[in-house]
Formats: C-alpha cells, structure tokens, sequence
C-alpha cells in the first residue's frame, strides 16, 4: 500500500521570526515546503523549496499556489486580501496570524489593519482558520521582553499608569507555531477564530517582575499618572540607549488583554506555557 503524501505547506512571510520557525517544525514533521521571502538573501539556508515573493508589489506570471495546498500568511494580516487572489479556490486551508491587538479600544492603524483582514476572510469562500496571538515572546532579537528587560536594566524603575494593575497574557513563540500546525493539520477546522494567549493573564507589575527575575536584575514598578508617563514616553525618542516608546503604548498599558484561551486548548489541543518557564526560556539563549 502507497503511503498518503502530506499536503504542501506553502508560508508566506517565511523568513520573519515565526515564519522560519514554522518552516524547520513543518519540515522536521516531514511536509514539503515552499516558503515566501521579499529577497533570495533572506531565503537562504531554509528547508525545502522557496521563491521570491513581495506582497506589496503586483506580480504577473504563472499561479504558484496549488489545489491541495495549506497556506499559511505568517507575514501580517494586512496582506490577507493579496494572498487570498493567490488562492486557487481549493486549497485545502488558509491559516492567517492577526493579533489580539484589533480588541483595543485605543485608535490604531494596526489593529485596524487585523479587523480588515478578518472581515476579508469573512468575505471568503476559502477554507479559513484566523488566530489571534496576544504578545509574542521568547524569539531571539524579539521587541517586546527583551526591549522590556533592556529598560529594566538600565534604570531599574518602570512607572506604569495605575502602578501596572492592567492585565496581560503574553504567549511563547514556540506555542504559537505549535497552535499553526495543530491549526493546520485538525481534520475539518475551517472558518474558525481562535485566541492565543498564555496559561493565564498576569498583571503588568508581575510580568514586569518575572522579566527581571529571569534576567538577573530587579525593577520597581512605581504609580505615576498617565499626562506624566506619555510625556516621559515622548522624550524617550531623544535617549540613545533606550527603547522608544510610542504615545499610543501608554494609552495601551491601561488596557487589560486578557483573552479567552480555551479554544486554544479544546480545538487545538495546545496548552501554553507558563509565563516563568517562557522566560527562563527565553534569557538562557
């Protein structure tokens, strides 16, 4: 008896930090693979079978994209619609990365851009899984942790509106690309969107906390009113040494982002980790 060939896994946005994680796991389980990349530079040294494709740029030429295929855009949601007229109408799967970033109330192009993608979808005959990862950590060169720990390090005080009361539920690369291929590979999951977050939501005082910890340092995380911080937030673009912060990330630090992982855990089967363990990770690299 022939053995039953897997199906194509074709990743748009294959040299970014998940995308190359997701080609290796895909092509350590076996799949063929065509990755997506801007320039054969950023390519090289990837398993499988890659091309060169921008997504912001019009392309003639024969279809790429095969009856069969799993297509995943790990690039960014905003180029939904472009991969979607990539799509022969029977692939077998689209799945699309958003971010959970579309729940915040504060006016932002980005978030924005997760909402558009999701009603493309909806709009869609294709067969389409949509996740939405609250923040990513543990990726080497990552933004979020290690931007944290960097300023932690360097003044050891991190004031926060409401002395960091707000919720947050950070999420480890490694699970996320474990929530792709479980998304990827469920037997039947289409039109389906499924929040990914950590094991549970922490205030930002202890994830502030927890990153000092697993850095080797320490932080106090003091109460000061938000007209101060996004004043102090401006100045940051004239430090050198220090992370920017934008205007918009101190309206979004008195958000709570907390979301609902079940589905994570019930449809597809993945459990986070917790946020210590991620850590530890994440600075023993």
């Amino acid at each position: 008896m022939s053995r039953k060939t897997s199906p194509r896994i074709v990743i748009f946005g294959a040299t970014g930090r998940l995308g190359k994680l997701l080609v290796h796991n895909f092509s350590e389980q076996g799949n063929a693979i065509l990755s997506l990349g801007r320039t054969r530079e950023a390519l090289g040294g990837l398993p499988g079978d890659s091309r060169v494709h921008d997504l912001t740029k019009s392309h003639g030429g024969a279809p790429f994209i095969r009856a069969g295929d799993r297509v995943i855009n790990a690039a960014h949601a905003s180029h939904t619609s472009a991969i979607l007229r990539l799509c022969p109408p029977d692939i077998e799967r689209l799945i699309v990365i958003g971010s959970t970033r579309y729940l915040t109330r504060i006016p932002d192009a980005k978030a924005d851009e997760v909402r558009d993608a999701a009603q493309v979808l909806q709009d869609s005959i294709l067969p389409w899984v949509l996740l939405h990862p609250a923040m990513i950590y543990g990726a080497a060169g990552e933004n979020n942790v290690q931007r944290m720990a960097a300023l932690i390090r360097r003044f050891h005080i991190v004031p926060l509106p409401g002395g960091g009361k707000s919720l947050i539920q950070p999420i480890h690369i490694n699970d996320v690309a474990e929530a792709v291929l479980r998304a990827t590979d469920k037997p039947g999951l289409k039109r389906a969107v499924i929040h990914l977050g950590g094991p549970e939501a922490v205030p930002y005082y202890e994830f502030l906390r927890a990153i000092a910890d697993a850095s080797g340092t320490w932080v106090k995380v003091p109460s000061l009113p938000v007209s101060l911080l996004r004043l102090a937030a401006g100045m940051t673009a004239f430090v050198p040494g220090i992370p920017k912060i934008t205007d918009a990330e101190v309206l979004r630090l008195m958000e709570d982002k907390d979301v609902d992982v079940k589905e994570m855990k019930d449809v597809l089967g993945v459990t986070p980790r917790p946020l210590k363990q991620g850590l530890k990770e994440t600075f023993s690299k």
